[in-house]
Protein backbone atom coordinates (compact mmCIF):
# COMPACT_ATOMS: atom_id res chain seq x y z
CA UNK A 1 0.00 0.00 0.00
CA UNK A 2 1.28 3.43 -0.82
CA UNK A 3 1.34 6.31 1.62
CA UNK A 4 -0.24 9.58 0.55
CA UNK A 5 1.92 12.62 -0.13
CA UNK A 6 2.27 13.73 3.47
CA UNK A 7 1.03 11.06 5.91
CA UNK A 8 4.06 9.29 7.26
CA UNK A 9 3.02 7.45 10.47
CA UNK A 10 4.37 9.90 13.02
CA UNK A 11 1.14 9.31 14.89
CA UNK A 12 -0.52 5.94 14.79
CA UNK A 13 -3.96 5.90 13.30
CA UNK A 14 -5.86 4.01 15.95
CA UNK A 15 -9.14 3.75 17.77
CA UNK A 16 -10.19 2.47 21.16
CA UNK A 17 -13.39 0.47 21.50
CA UNK A 18 -14.75 -1.06 24.66
CA UNK A 19 -15.71 -4.69 24.00
CA UNK A 20 -16.05 -5.93 27.54
CA UNK A 21 -15.77 -4.90 31.17
CA UNK A 22 -11.99 -5.19 31.23
CA UNK A 23 -11.16 -5.46 27.54
CA UNK A 24 -10.27 -2.64 25.17
CA UNK A 25 -9.89 -3.33 21.48
CA UNK A 26 -7.03 -1.21 20.15
CA UNK A 27 -7.07 -0.78 16.39
CA UNK A 28 -3.92 0.35 14.59
CA UNK A 29 -3.76 1.43 10.97
CA UNK A 30 -0.35 1.28 9.29
CA UNK A 31 0.78 1.74 5.73
CA UNK A 32 3.99 -0.15 4.98
CA UNK A 33 6.33 1.94 2.87
CA UNK A 34 8.83 -0.92 2.50
CA UNK A 35 9.25 -4.53 3.69
CA UNK A 36 10.46 -5.06 7.25
CA UNK A 37 13.46 -7.27 7.93
CA UNK A 38 13.47 -9.74 10.82
CA UNK A 39 15.30 -7.48 13.27
CA UNK A 40 13.01 -4.55 12.55
CA UNK A 41 9.96 -6.78 12.89
CA UNK A 42 11.14 -7.97 16.33
CA UNK A 43 11.64 -4.36 17.34
CA UNK A 44 8.23 -3.40 16.00
CA UNK A 45 6.54 -6.16 18.00
CA UNK A 46 8.36 -5.05 21.17
CA UNK A 47 7.30 -1.44 20.63
CA UNK A 48 3.77 -2.54 19.76
CA UNK A 49 3.31 -3.74 23.35
CA UNK A 50 4.31 -0.31 24.63
CA UNK A 51 1.94 1.37 22.18
CA UNK A 52 -1.01 -0.76 23.30
CA UNK A 53 -0.42 0.39 26.88
CA UNK A 54 -1.15 3.96 25.82
CA UNK A 55 -4.72 2.94 24.99
CA UNK A 56 -5.90 2.26 28.51
CA UNK A 57 -6.49 5.83 29.64
CA UNK A 58 -8.71 6.47 26.60
CA UNK A 59 -11.07 3.58 27.15
CA UNK A 60 -14.21 5.69 27.51
CA UNK A 61 -13.05 8.54 25.28
CA UNK A 62 -13.78 9.23 21.64
CA UNK A 63 -12.72 6.53 19.21
CA UNK A 64 -11.82 8.97 16.44
CA UNK A 65 -8.57 8.15 14.66
CA UNK A 66 -5.63 10.49 15.01
CA UNK A 67 -3.46 11.44 12.06
CA UNK A 68 -0.32 13.52 11.77
CA UNK A 69 2.46 14.15 9.30
CA UNK A 70 6.17 14.48 8.97
CA UNK A 71 6.60 17.47 6.68
CA UNK A 72 9.98 17.61 4.97
CA UNK A 73 10.82 20.89 3.27
CA UNK A 74 13.80 22.33 1.45
CA UNK A 75 15.08 24.22 4.50
CA UNK A 76 13.49 22.57 7.53
CA UNK A 77 11.16 19.81 8.68
CA UNK A 78 8.21 19.59 11.05
CA UNK A 79 5.90 17.14 12.71
CA UNK A 80 2.41 18.58 12.29
CA UNK A 81 -0.98 17.53 13.59
CA UNK A 82 -4.08 19.03 11.98
CA UNK A 83 -7.44 18.55 13.68
CA UNK A 84 -10.01 20.96 15.12
CA UNK A 85 -6.94 22.16 17.03
CA UNK A 86 -3.48 21.81 15.55
CA UNK A 87 0.16 21.93 16.54
CA UNK A 88 3.62 21.78 15.02
CA UNK A 89 6.95 20.54 16.34
CA UNK A 90 10.22 21.46 14.67
CA UNK A 91 12.64 18.63 13.96
CA UNK A 92 16.11 18.57 12.46
CA UNK A 93 16.20 18.78 8.69
CA UNK A 94 17.93 15.38 8.73
CA UNK A 95 14.83 13.74 10.28
CA UNK A 96 13.60 10.78 8.28
CA UNK A 97 11.19 7.89 8.49
CA UNK A 98 12.35 4.96 10.56
CA UNK A 99 12.19 1.39 9.30
CA UNK A 100 9.77 0.86 12.20
CA UNK A 101 6.24 2.05 11.28
CA UNK A 102 5.07 4.89 13.48
CA UNK A 103 8.55 6.26 14.26
CA UNK A 104 10.99 8.75 12.84
CA UNK A 105 14.74 8.86 13.24
CA UNK A 106 16.48 11.99 14.46
CA UNK A 107 20.23 11.89 15.06
CA UNK A 108 20.18 8.08 15.12
CA UNK A 109 17.45 8.04 17.80
CA UNK A 110 13.98 6.80 16.92
CA UNK A 111 11.05 8.60 18.49
CA UNK A 112 7.31 8.78 18.22
CA UNK A 113 4.51 11.21 18.99
CA UNK A 114 1.05 9.96 19.92
CA UNK A 115 -2.24 11.56 20.90
CA UNK A 116 -4.40 9.83 23.50
CA UNK A 117 -7.95 11.10 24.10
CA UNK A 118 -8.62 12.05 27.71
CA UNK A 119 -11.46 10.15 29.36
CA UNK A 120 -14.61 12.24 28.95
CA UNK A 121 -15.36 11.98 32.65
CA UNK A 122 -12.40 14.28 33.39
CA UNK A 123 -13.27 17.97 33.55
CA UNK A 124 -10.70 19.93 31.52
CA UNK A 125 -12.27 23.36 32.00
CA UNK A 126 -10.46 26.12 33.91
CA UNK A 127 -7.37 24.05 34.55
CA UNK A 128 -4.90 25.22 37.17
CA UNK A 129 -1.25 24.11 37.11
CA UNK A 130 -1.96 21.86 40.08
CA UNK A 131 -4.93 20.27 38.31
CA UNK A 132 -2.87 19.72 35.15
CA UNK A 133 -0.22 17.95 37.19
CA UNK A 134 -2.90 15.83 38.85
CA UNK A 135 -4.36 14.77 35.49
CA UNK A 136 -0.96 13.99 33.96
CA UNK A 137 0.09 12.03 37.04
CA UNK A 138 -3.14 10.03 36.94
CA UNK A 139 -2.57 9.37 33.25
CA UNK A 140 0.96 8.11 33.89
CA UNK A 141 -0.12 5.91 36.79
CA UNK A 142 -3.04 4.49 34.83
CA UNK A 143 -0.82 3.62 31.87
CA UNK A 144 1.85 2.04 34.06
CA UNK A 145 -0.79 -0.03 35.85
CA UNK A 146 -2.29 -1.11 32.55
CA UNK A 147 1.16 -1.95 31.22
CA UNK A 148 1.99 -4.09 34.23
CA UNK A 149 -1.34 -5.68 35.21
CA UNK A 150 -3.12 -6.05 31.88
CA UNK A 151 -0.17 -6.63 29.56
CA UNK A 152 1.95 -8.43 32.19
CA UNK A 153 5.03 -6.36 31.37
CA UNK A 154 7.49 -5.40 34.10
CA UNK A 155 9.40 -2.17 34.57
CA UNK A 156 11.65 -0.67 37.25
CA UNK A 157 13.29 2.57 38.41
CA UNK A 158 10.48 4.91 37.44
CA UNK A 159 11.57 8.57 37.45
CA UNK A 160 9.40 11.69 37.04
CA UNK A 161 10.12 15.38 36.50
CA UNK A 162 7.99 18.46 35.91
CA UNK A 163 9.14 20.94 33.27
CA UNK A 164 7.48 24.05 31.83
CA UNK A 165 8.17 24.78 28.16
CA UNK A 166 6.40 27.41 26.05
CA UNK A 167 4.16 28.12 29.08
CA UNK A 168 2.97 24.52 28.95
CA UNK A 169 3.38 21.93 31.71
CA UNK A 170 5.10 18.70 30.73
CA UNK A 171 5.52 15.52 32.75
CA UNK A 172 8.80 13.80 31.93
CA UNK A 173 8.73 10.16 32.97
CA UNK A 174 10.87 7.16 32.23
CA UNK A 175 11.46 3.62 33.35
CA UNK A 176 13.81 0.73 32.74
CA UNK A 177 12.73 -2.35 30.84
CA UNK A 178 13.88 -5.82 31.96
CA UNK A 179 16.99 -6.85 30.11
CA UNK A 180 15.41 -10.15 29.10
CA UNK A 181 13.56 -8.17 26.43
CA UNK A 182 17.02 -7.70 24.86
CA UNK A 183 16.01 -4.94 22.46
CA UNK A 184 14.84 -2.05 24.68
CA UNK A 185 16.65 -0.74 27.76
CA UNK A 186 14.53 2.29 28.73
CA UNK A 187 11.33 4.05 27.72
CA UNK A 188 11.21 7.85 28.01
CA UNK A 189 8.03 9.94 27.76
CA UNK A 190 7.30 13.66 27.69
CA UNK A 191 3.56 14.25 28.18
CA UNK A 192 1.34 17.33 28.14
CA UNK A 193 -2.36 18.13 27.90
CA UNK A 194 -3.40 19.27 24.44
CA UNK A 195 -7.01 20.45 24.64
CA UNK A 196 -9.01 17.21 25.22
CA UNK A 197 -6.07 14.92 24.49
CA UNK A 198 -2.72 14.03 25.97
CA UNK A 199 0.23 14.34 23.68
CA UNK A 200 3.09 11.95 24.31
CA UNK A 201 6.55 12.22 22.86
CA UNK A 202 8.35 8.98 23.52
CA UNK A 203 11.63 7.35 22.70
CA UNK A 204 12.71 3.74 23.21
CA UNK A 205 16.34 3.52 24.28
CA UNK A 206 18.41 0.53 23.24
CA UNK A 207 21.69 1.21 25.08
CA UNK A 208 21.51 2.41 28.73
CA UNK A 209 24.15 5.05 28.06
CA UNK A 210 21.93 6.72 25.46
CA UNK A 211 19.05 7.54 27.84
CA UNK A 212 20.31 11.06 28.59
CA UNK A 213 20.65 11.95 24.92
CA UNK A 214 17.19 10.58 24.13
CA UNK A 215 15.62 12.62 26.95
CA UNK A 216 17.38 15.80 25.80
CA UNK A 217 16.16 15.21 22.24
CA UNK A 218 12.54 14.87 23.35
CA UNK A 219 12.77 18.02 25.48
CA UNK A 220 14.23 20.01 22.59
CA UNK A 221 11.36 18.81 20.42
CA UNK A 222 8.75 19.65 23.09
CA UNK A 223 10.25 23.12 23.43
CA UNK A 224 9.36 23.94 19.82
CA UNK A 225 5.63 23.25 20.16
CA UNK A 226 3.27 25.78 18.61
CA UNK A 227 -0.48 25.34 18.95
CA UNK A 228 -3.33 26.64 16.82
CA UNK A 229 -7.08 26.95 17.41
CA UNK A 230 -7.80 26.09 13.77
CA UNK A 231 -7.12 23.18 11.43
CA UNK A 232 -3.84 23.67 9.60
CA UNK A 233 -3.52 23.14 5.87
CA UNK A 234 -0.59 20.73 5.86
CA UNK A 235 0.03 20.88 2.13
CA UNK A 236 0.24 24.67 2.24
CA UNK A 237 2.46 24.50 5.31
CA UNK A 238 4.84 22.07 3.68
CA UNK A 239 5.31 24.35 0.68
CA UNK A 240 6.59 27.07 3.03
CA UNK A 241 9.27 24.91 4.64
Amino acid sequence: MAADSHAFFIFNSRSFNRIGKDTILVLFSFTCVKPLNQTVMRLFLALFIHAIALGGFAQSASSDNVHASLLIGKKKSMIAYAGSHSFTLEVASSAKLSDVPGFITVNKQILQATLVPVDKSIDLRNLTPAREQEILTSYMNFELSYYKKKLHQNYSNLTTQWITLQNRIFLVWSFEVPRDQKLISHQIYVSTIFYDQIMDLNAPVFQPGDAGKAKALLLRLAGTIRTYDTQLDLKALQKKL
